[in-house]
């Protein structure tokens, strides 16, 4: 009876709209093969008004993949609930059905610790350290010497989430707790029942729940677009090229096909493997 239930409770919402996982293949592709590479180019450049052009559209890359994911779970939540698109070594980070917000800062503040310690490490300002030797004095020098303003900023973004991140998770634990209590009740009391009132009753409960996944879903994703939004806003451009181009490299890294086909296939999986690929993926998160 519950398979009916889901199944006709996905029917309902489902529309001709276009399958979330088509568009998330394709966004994904041109993030690979279209933003990034434009982007890198720019950072190599001299150019600061292309640069600045190409940062701002990776950044709306980035937020039209959350509008589009909004609409996805308005128009059909099962899709958000059952994402087949992703593979083992992206499922940790994913909270309430995406990236966890805390990667974004993360990675912000692995750059503004990494250049601590370079700064320590370093203090002749040697120009011939900059880890990507032919990027311009400005790109290498980028995440040198943070701006107080800056390092509050992202005190106060950092802050912020972990007051929100704990009452989204309350508020989303409650919804599930209260369906497992009425589901179970009444599909035991319905369980011998051959009409369709049963399946209503159970496909009420089942609505209910959606309809709670759905709010918290939604004000998560608003969550993570305006910690994007945030750290951009604080950085200047060279440092939100490279904090995109970071993030960026850091989703690509955990669909390298090498790395994800040896997670998954072997018993004995070395993690020296992992260490190739950190360079690559920019795993930078803790």
């Amino acid at each position: 009876m519950l398979k009916s239930v889901f199944n006709r409770q996905k029917q309902h919402t489902s529309s001709s709209t276009r399958p979330f996982k088509e568009y998330y293949t394709e966004w994904f592709n041109t993030l690979k093969n279209n933003h990034l590479p434009l982007l890198r180019r720019s950072i190599s450049g001299d150019s600061l008004t292309v640069l600045s052009t190409h940062v701002e559209l990776l950044h709306q890359h980035f937020q039209s993949y959350y509008h589009t994911l909004d609409a996805a779970a308005i128009t059909d939540p099962s899709q958000i609930l059952n994402q087949d698109w992703r593979n083992s070594l992206e499922k940790p980070l994913i909270w309430i059905s995406d990236l966890h917000p805390f990667i974004f800062t993360n990675l912000a503040r692995s750059f503004l610790e990494d250049e601590d310690i370079n700064e320590t490490d370093d203090i002749d300002l040697d120009l011939s350290i900059s880890p990507v030797s032919d990027r311009p004095w400005q790109i290498a020098m980028a995440w040198r010497n943070p701006s107080e303003s800056l390092i509050r900023r992202m005190e106060e973004i950092e802050c912020g989430l972990k007051s929100i991140v704990p009452t989204l998770n309350e508020r989303l634990e409650r919804a599930e707790g209260s369906f497992v209590d009425r589901v179970v009740g009444d599909w035991f009391s319905c369980k011998d029942r051959g009409d369709n009132k049963g399946k209503a009753v159970l496909g009420n409960d089942v609505k209910v729940y959606m309809e709670e996944f759905v709010s918290v879903f939604l004000y998560a994703n608003r969550l993570r677009r305006s910690v994007l939004v945030d750290i951009i806003s604080a950085a200047s451009v060279y440092q939100a090229a490279l904090f995109l181009e970071g993030l960026s490299m850091f989703l690509i890294g955990f669909r390298d096909h090498d790395l994800v086909n040896a997670v998954e296939h072997s018993k004995n999986f070395s993690f020296d493997h992992v260490k190739d690929h950190k360079e690559f993926c920019l795993s930078r998160c803790h």
